[in-house]
C-alpha cells in the first residue's frame, strides 16, 4: 500500500509577500527541519529556489554540521533552502551571511533560536508559537506570526524613513534661509528684516504645519522597487545635505533681494 505524502502549503499572500521581497533587493531563504524534498517543493512554489540543480540549492543539517565556516561562506549566497535544519545550525548560516556582507534578518520561535535571533541584525520572533526567551532576544515580534508582516513592516520602515527625509529636508532648508536673512542683512547695510514674534510665526505656521504634512505622506509606489541603502548612512546622504544648504541659500539671496 503507497503512502501519501503530507505537506502543509504555504499561505495564500507569502508568494506575492516573496515577489515583493526580491523586488526590494531583499532575498528570502528558507530554514526548515522538514525533508530536502518537501522543502524545496514549497520553495519552488513561493519562487524561492527553482527547479533546477537541487544539490546547490539545498543544503541539509548534517552537510551543513560538517562544513567549515568559510567553506559554507563560500556557497551561501548561492543556496535558498536549508532543510533538517536544527536551531543551532542558524548561527552559523547567519555568521556566513554576514561575513559576505549582507544584513541580516532571522526568524526563530523556539529557545534554541536566541543565539541566531540575537546574532542577526534583525531577530524576529513569532508573537503565537514563538517562546518567552525568543521574543526577548528577538528585535521585533510578529503577532500573527505571518512571513507576509515582515514585508508590510519593510515597507512601512522605508516610507516612514523617506518621510522624516522630506520633514528634515524642508524645515532645515528653510531654516537656513531665515539664518542667512539674520546674518547677511546687517552686514549689507539692510535694517533688521524679521522680528522675533515674526520667526516664530513663520516657524509656527509655515514650517511647521507643512512639515507635519510631509512626515505624514502615504507610501510611495516605489517603496518597495528598489534596492535597500546602506543601514549606516546618514540621514543627510545621497545629496540631501548640499540640496538644504543650496535651496536655504537660495531662499535667503531671493528674500534678501525682494
Amino acid at each position: 500500500i503507497g503512502m501519501m505524502g503530507m505537506i502543509d502549503p504555504p499561505r495564500s499572500e507569502v508568494r506575492q509577500a516573496v515577489d515583493q521581497c526580491r523586488t526590494a533587493g531583499i532575498r528570502p531563504v528558507m530554514i526548515t527541519g522538514d525533508h530536502p524534498l518537501t522543502a524545496l517543493n514549497i520553495a519552488c512554489q513561493l519562487d524561492i529556489a527553482d527547479q533546477g540543480d537541487s544539490d546547490r540549492q539545498v543544503i541539509t543539517g548534517p552537510a551543513l554540521a560538517a562544513m567549515s565556516l568559510e567553506e559554507l561562506e563560500g556557497v551561501v549566497e548561492d543556496v535558498s533552502v536549508y532543510a533538517r535544519v536544527s536551531p543551532e545550525h542558524k548561527v552559523k548560516i547567519v555568521e556566513a551571511l554576514k561575513r559576505r556582507g549582507h544584513f541580516c534578518a532571522m526568524t526563530g520561535d523556539g529557545v534554541n533560536d536566541a543565539p541566531a535571533l540575537k546574532r542577526a541584525d534583525i531577530g524576529v520572533a513569532m508573537g503565537i508559537t514563538g517562546t518567552d526567551v525568543s521574543k526577548e532576544a528577538a528585535d521585533m515580534v510578529l503577532l500573527d506570526d505571518n512571513f507576509a508582516t515582515i514585508v508590510h513592516a519593510v515597507e512601512e520602515g522605508r516610507t516612514i524613513y523617506e518621510n522624516i527625509r522630506k520633514f528634515v529636508r524642508y524645515i532645515i532648508s528653510s531654516n537656513v534661509g531665515e539664518i542667512l536673512i539674520m546674518l547677511m542683512a546687517p552686514v549689507l547695510g539692510l535694517p533688521v528684516p524679521l522680528s522675533a514674534v515674526q520667526l516664530l510665526w513663520i516657524n509656527l505656521i509655515t514650517d511647521g504645519a507643512p512639515a507635519l504634512a510631509l512626515g505624514m505622506e502615504p507610501a510611495d509606489a516605489n517603496t518597495m522597487r528598489r534596492p535597500p541603502h546602506d543601514p549606516d548612512e546618514s540621514v543627510l546622504a545621497r545629496g540631501l545635505g548640499s540640496y538644504i544648504l543650496w535651496v536655504g541659500m537660495l531662499l535667503g539671496a531671493v528674500s534678501l533681494v525682494t
